[in-house]
């Protein structure tokens, strides 16, 4: 409990209060309310475009939430006792971005800007991806249940996991990277010395 204390001192509002009870539940309604966007979406309720739209405006409403509580907490936002959720924020946030540009550029693709078969068939693959990636912006409702325990530790344990996935894409990379650069100056040493 000093503990939380502290974090509370440190976290000092400069424009809005992130940490107060209003904020929370601007937080929960958002969660609910893109919850309930994707329900009608994915049942094929009314007309589909204004899902659409609407899940565009939750994404961007999210966004901004977690840009003024970047900026509100400052670094705090980093190294806080709730870095893992605010992490696991950013993450679902950026899911929410890609797959709502994704879905910009596969309409547009498919609005016959890119003409072709081939177009269709890639808009079409984009449009699967999508789909995976929208199942996985329902990883906000985790948000609801930060206080449960259970949840606490299985977000720890899904970041941790993504933390290695991440750091091994990155070492895999540089690994690949390094490999072609002495592959290509042994090519080019070899060459030199034939002539």
């Amino acid at each position: 409990a000093v503990v939380e204390d502290e974090s509370e001192a440190l976290y000092q509002p400069t424009c809005l209060n992130v940490q107060g009870q209003r904020w929370t539940n601007f937080g929960y309604i958002l969660i609910g309310g893109s919850t309930v966007i994707m329900t009608c979406q994915a049942l094929g309720l009314g007309p589909g475009w204004i899902w659409k739209k609407a899940d565009d405006c939750t994404t961007i409403l999210f966004t901004f939430e977690l840009l003024v509580r970047i900026f509100e907490k400052g670094y705090l936002f980093f190294v806080e006792d709730d870095k893992n959720w605010n992490f696991f924020d950013a993450l679902v946030v950026a899911i929410s971005l890609f797959s709502m540009i994704m879905a910009q550029q596969a309409a547009s693709a498919s609005n016959g800007h890119g003409g072709g078969p081939a177009s269709n068939s890639t808009a079409m693959n984009k449009m699967k991806v999508l789909r995976t990636l929208r199942l996985l912006r329902l990883l906000r409702l985790f948000r609801v249940f930060k206080g449960v325990e259970e949840v606490n530790r299985f977000v720890e344990l899904l970041l941790n996991s993504v933390r290695m996935v991440f750091l091994s894409l990155i070492v895999a990379v540089a690994g690949i990277a390094l490999l072609a650069t002495v592959t290509i100056a042994c090519g080019a040493g070899a060459k030199a010395w034939l002539r």
